[in-house]
């Protein structure tokens, strides 16, 4: 991740931080989806629940930290779109096999060549039930980085579905 990209991720991570006093509940979920196959996230609502601000640790094949804001789109609080700053998707490394390397050992590193996409992206979100409630949600997030080890900008995307306590 470049210095620019850290920058703006701790700018919107202290935002976040001096945020949540004021917000009406804290909150915990859990999701998994692809290429993100783990989502423990804790987020900040308003007190109307119509804002939510979220921090969140992705884990599959690589990982990554991201933060975002989400505003709601309806009088129920369930159709969300919103802006995220961190890990926004999974790519493979291009040629991960060195020529020296033997066949399994490219096999591997094919197989476990992934890198994160640290980026900036949009978000849409749909509650089965109104925002800062226990219930499943469903996400979708896309967006455009670089890559945590190649440093080549790519595009990425995420789906996922969790549940909030």
């Amino acid at each position: 991740m470049n210095l620019k990209c850290k920058g703006a991720l701790t700018v919107l991570m202290l935002g976040t931080l001096f945020t949540a006093p004021r917000a009406a509940e804290l909150d915990f979920s859990i999701a998994g989806g692809y290429p993100f196959v783990l989502v423990p996230e804790v987020s900040w609502s308003t007190k109307d629940r119509s804002q939510r601000w979220h921090v969140n640790y992705k884990a599959g094949l690589d990982d990554g930290i991201s933060v975002g804001f989400e505003q709601s789109l309806s009088a129920d609080n369930r159709h969300r779109v919103g802006v995220v700053l961190g890990a926004i998707g999974i790519k493979n490394e291009e040629n991960p096999c060195a020529e020296q390397q033997g066949v399994l050992a490219c096999v591997l590193a094919n197989i476990f060549d992934e890198e994160t996409i640290n980026g900036v992206g949009v978000t849409y979100s749909f509650y089965l039930d109104e925002l800062a409630h226990s219930g499943w949600h469903v996400k979708l997030e896309g967006g455009y980085g670089e890559g945590s080890k190649s440093d080549t900008k790519n595009t990425g995307a995420s789906i996922r579905i969790g549940y909030q306590f």
